[in-house]
């Protein structure tokens, strides 16, 4: 796989769109306007359409959930262990610690892993990455929700919580239009064609803009301090945890090269921006979780590329 090949496109568009914020030629105003209508109607259309028609036949392995959502699991635990043992304000303290294992584990899949693994696999990877990804947010989501309720408890009563819990992972629009998908998949039914065509028109921008958007956003993130912590989580997200997904699914399950590749690359994906959104909602680490996005997103560049080419080289 030529890496520069796969790797540029998307960067120049992230570039694109870094520039377009910082020169001020769209203001605040507008790129609110256009991460509205990408993150709450042309990315859940994509994910929905992609996810209805996905082939699954043959990708519902317990072995492929194992391989990703253990070390990712792991990947949590280990980071929460490292703010909640040593952080100078946070210390014993759980509800920032699992916000810190958010940022550290969360991975931006649908806007930097789906763009990497068409670019390196094309269509037939899709499926898997849908499938795996299906619970992704609402796994990550609740425990940190769950973790951040009893911080929480003397401020709002535990409906109230419960209720911003639910809205973060079950009505968030990525989760409930893969979930929506996934059942239509099941169903003994096929979307009818000119609907199928409208929703592949309309998803067909969603990556782009996404990616788009992602340069911009990194105009607005400052990194002042917990800089420490920021490099740990990083590290911890673009190393730690593809590393051992990797060992997980080659070495302990020994699954398909195929498979291996597309899980990796999934966990190898920076910080999403949602972790910040839950950051925001909690009132806690909001700067090392911001932070971390811009951290990461830069880092990948770097390690992204190296993980396909160690990819490429494994395969030999």
């Amino acid at each position: 796989m030529n890496v520069i090949e796969i790797i540029f496109p998307l960067a120049l568009i992230c570039a694109l769109g870094y520039s377009c914020a910082k020169l001020a030629w769209l203001s605040k105003q507008d790129i609110d306007a256009i991460s509205k209508l990408t993150f709450k109607l042309l990315i859940p259309i994509f994910l929905f359409q992609k996810m209805s028609t996905a082939q699954l036949a043959g990708n519902v392995n317990i072995n492929y959930f194992l391989a990703f959502y253990g070390p990712l699991l792991l990947t949590y635990t280990i980071a929460f262990t490292i703010n909640y043992c040593f952080h100078g304000i946070h210390k014993r303290h759980s509800a920032p610690s699992g916000v810190f294992a958010l940022g550290a584990s969360y991975s931006n899949t649908v806007i930097v892993g789906i763009p990497v693994l068409l670019a390196a696999f094309g269509d037939k990877a899709i499926s898997l990455v849908f499938l795996i990804i299906t619970f992704h947010s609402a796994l990550l989501f609740t425990i940190t929700g769950v973790l951040g309720i009893n911080n929480n408890s003397q401020n709002a009563s535990t409906n109230t919580l419960w209720s911003k819990l639910a809205q973060q992972t079950v009505f968030n629009p990525l989760v409930a239009s893969i979930t929506l998908g996934l059942i239509v998949n099941l169903l003994p039914i096929n979307l009818p064609t000119i609907l199928n065509n409208a929703l592949i028109l309309l998803g067909s921008p969603a990556i782009a803009l996404a990616l788009f958007l992602l340069g911009c956003s990194l105009t607005f993130y400052r990194i002042r301090q917990q800089k420490y912590f920021i490099i740990a989580a990083s590290i911890i997200k673009l190393i730690l945890l593809p590393t051992l997904v990797y060992i997980t699914s080659k070495y302990l399950l020994q699954l398909p090269f195929e498979v291996i590749c597309t899980l990796v690359i999934i966990s190898s994906c920076p910080t999403g921006v949602n972790a910040y959104l839950i950051a925001k909602s909690q009132n806690i680490q909001r700067e090392t979780v911001a932070g971390t996005i811009v951290a990461s997103t830069l880092g990948c560049l770097i390690t992204i590329p190296c993980w396909l080419w160690f990819l490429s080289m494994d395969k030999m």
